[in-house]
């Protein structure tokens, strides 16, 4: 592999800090506390859910309080007696402690258990596409806006099989999500002569990876801010960037997505107007009647999600989802004691349109999936570098349930 250098934690000083931010754990139980919520939306970073129009009555709040805004969102709170507990203390310090020891330069072994920059994660892919040629292409079919490379991974015995299509970090803060897509990588690679169950799986399905799908929103989460969601698109407005999961043809501009292109949800000046989304969307319509069964990894949550997101309504086959879910959500619990829950989108988590998993199902995929990965709230979107290792375990055990079934039903 490639010798490239690795910034050392002292070095991760991101342009903009959220010394003495917390994370608020809100619980609305009437109108008022609703509408109090929706008040904060002009200071406010809602992690969960992600848009203060999808807030109701009787489901809790995630949200980020800027350190300026404490105080007086702590006597807001009690004056409406809305009851709420600290779940990050200090944003800053919880990034901060999010690596796990100082990072050297490589000198040999590609560490799984640690996060990886997207220059990183490409080198990466090639030195792995060198070392495992017969098993991995590595293809760079589109660019960002930035003029970053979209990679994408074609791996298995067979680039002609059944295709499992898994793509990571379409949300750029979500770093979880990037560095299960390289554990897995790795895991079906480097066991694929010593795991007859690996081989199994590689001998019959193609397996279609983008492992950093919003690319320069996760770059922008290394130099500038490490909060930072969307993509990093100006249409020529105050605010930048659209929600990717808000702009694919999927019922766009419809329930849980915001034409303000200041919100969190913004759906974008058209349909798959991001890079990103078009090359997704391309991949998926090109290949339809080949793509099986298609993931999406995000954080946090620990839910199984699938369509429909966009609507109160049920795909044709939502027992086998549902079943499916279940299945593949005990073989996760079984490693590591995790629960996840499972549902359709419009009531595991929220309405929300214009989502990639809706999009594939529309378009012919038989099973889509997103998988919200650790956590629960209690580090969020900062899951700290000691808890890559284990979430990529359990997270094996789901994805193989997953396969087994596709190769199952071929």
């Amino acid at each position: 592999m490639k010798l490239f250098l690795v910034l050392t934690l002292a070095a991760l000083a991101f342009a903009k800090r959220f010394d003495g931010d917390q994370v608020l754990t809100l619980h609305p139980t009437n109108s008022e506390h609703v509408i109090t919520i929706n008040e904060m939306e002009e200071f406010a970073d809602f992690w969960k859910p992600d848009s203060p129009s999808l807030v109701r009555e009787g489901s809790p709040v995630d949200v980020r309080i800027p350190r300026e805004y404490l105080l007086k969102t702590k006597k807001v709170l009690a004056a409406v007696n809305m009851d709420f507990e600290v779940k990050v203390n200090d944003v800053q310090d919880t990034i901060d402690h999010q690596f796990t020891g100082i990072k050297t330069p490589y000198a040999g072994e590609y560490d799984y258990n640690v996060y990886h920059t997207d220059i990183e994660i490409e080198n990466w892919a090639f030195d792995m596409q060198n070392q495992y040629s017969g098993l991995l292409k590595v293809e760079t079919p589109s660019q960002s806006e930035e003029k970053r490379n979209i990679v994408r991974l074609t791996m298995g015995s067979s680039q002609n099989n059944p295709i499992f299509l898994i793509d990571c970090g379409i949300h750029a803060r979500e770093w979880i999500s990037p560095a299960f897509c390289q554990c897995f990588v790795n895991r079906m690679l480097s066991q694929y002569n010593t795991d007859a169950n690996v081989r199994s799986m590689m001998d019959a399905l193609t397996f279609v990876i983008y492992p950093v799908l919003n690319v320069d929103g996760y770059a922008y989460t290394w130099s500038d801010d490490r909060m930072w969601r969307k993509t990093r698109t100006n249409y020529g407005t105050l605010c930048t960037g659209v929600d990717p999961n808000r702009n694919f043809d999927a019922v766009w501009s419809g329930p849980g997505s915001s034409s303000n292109p200041c919100s969190e949800t913004y759906y974008g000046p058209e349909v798959a107007s991001e890079q990103l989304t078009k090359e997704l969307s391309n991949f998926v319509l090109t290949n339809s009647g080949q793509i099986k069964v298609y993931v999406t990894f995000h954080s946090y949550g620990q839910v199984y999600i699938y369509p429909y997101s966009y609507a109160e309504k049920d795909v044709d086959n939502k027992q086998e989802h549902n079943d499916l879910a279940i299945a593949s959500a005990a073989a996760l619990e079984a490693v590591h004691k995790k629960r996840y829950t499972y549902g359709p989108g419009y009531s595991s988590m929220y309405l929300a349109a214009g989502g990639s998993d809706d999009f594939s199902k529309d378009k012919g995929v038989p099973l889509s999936y997103t998988i919200e990965l650790r956590d629960t709230g209690r580090y969020g979107f900062i899951l700290p570098e000691s808890q890559i290792a284990p979430s990529c375990e359990e997270t094996y055990a789901a994805v193989d349930v997953i396969a087994q079934h596709v190769m199952t039903n071929i």
